[in-house]
């Protein structure tokens, strides 16, 4: 995939206050946002395109992401399962608020 994408700062319109962005820290360590985590709430997002898999997760204001070039890649199956066993929310896509209602 290309560089260029891997330099996009994830910013998430759930975080989103009357149009002032607040961005996502970005680590590269998943072992520790699965520690930061605990009990917090937490989204996480599933993304494939063109054979590769992308995971994108947050919790707070600390982010995590990661492409594999594998479904069955034995580190996102480890992060899918964590999401899901602490109930992550799943995000399908991202939307304004204003856009939501027609």
């Amino acid at each position: 995939m290309p560089s260029l994408r891997r330099q996009i700062v994830f910013i998430s319109s759930l975080q989103d206050l009357q149009g002032e962005h607040k961005v996502v820290n970005i680590i590269e360590d998943w072992d520790v946002l699965e520690e930061y985590a605990g009990e917090k709430l937490g989204f996480y997002q599933l993304l494939a395109s063109d054979g590769d898999f992308e995971i994108r997760v947050m919790t707070g204001r600390v982010g995590f992401k990661r492409e594999f070039e594998k479904g069955d890649d034995p580190l996102l199956l480890k992060i899918r399962d964590f999401c899901q066993k602490h109930h992550f929310i799943r995000i399908s896509e991202n939307l304004r608020d204003e856009y939501f209602f027609k």
